[in-house]
């Protein structure tokens, strides 16, 4: 039903699900995958913007999943506000990523909103996953997860300082790229210098 993908060559992730199969387990769950598919997509933003370095591709996507969660299980109570907005914000978001990533066919925002409010929402959950992988089609597929080829506890702890140290400058993206392969590969024995500036204090 999914698949994972790279995005923009990083180690950053995004899925590609099927549209179709959203919905079905929106229905079939009432209602409770779509609060998590809403979370992870808005996450997928997020790690796009920073990948990209752009910025209004969000920030925090809890506030996105707990907006959604209020309107869609207490709609009546709150107006449909947060619900209203959180469909909104991330249209908007997926328009600029479709920008950012040089979509020919970006997103229309009046097709999205008349599939939002006449679908009852449904059609609009079809159609935002299918603008969604849009992009991640274009995008390196990662590879599959095979039994005992997965990182360790160790090996994500000391990926994630590599990130930190690509940011602050101290590591090459050249350094970064070559040290991430030699994880994946699962080839331990020869780790790549990770100084940190000077003055820095460890994690």
């Amino acid at each position: 039903m999914a698949r994972e993908v790279f995005l923009d060559g990083s180690d950053l992730r995004a899925k590609r699900r099927n549209p179709w199969g959203v919905l079905g387990l929106s229905i079939v769950t009432l209602g409770i995958y779509t609060l998590f598919w809403w979370y992870y997509i808005n996450y997928e933003l997020r790690d796009l913007g920073r990948v990209k370095q752009v910025a209004g591709l969000g920030e925090n996507p809890v506030n996105s999943g707990v907006a959604f969660f209020l309107g869609g299980f207490f709609g009546i109570l709150v107006l449909y506000i947060p619900m209203i907005w959180t469909v909104v914000t991330t249209t908007r978001r997926i328009q600029t990523a479709h920008r950012v990533t040089h979509q020919s066919n970006a997103l229309n925002g009046w097709v999205a909103a008349l599939l939002w409010i006449f679908t009852l929402g449904l059609g609009g959950i079809v159609f935002t996953q299918y603008e969604l992988n849009k992009m991640w089609d274009r995008q390196p597929e990662a590879p599959p997860i095979r039994p005992g080829a997965g990182l360790t506890d160790a090996d994500l702890a000391h990926l994630a300082k590599l990130r930190e140290l690509r940011e602050s400058g101290s590591l090459s993206e050249a350094e970064f790229n070559a040290e991430k392969a030699r994880l994946l590969s699962g080839n331990t024995t020869q780790a790549a210098p990770t100084t940190s500036p000077p003055g820095a204090a460890d994690d």
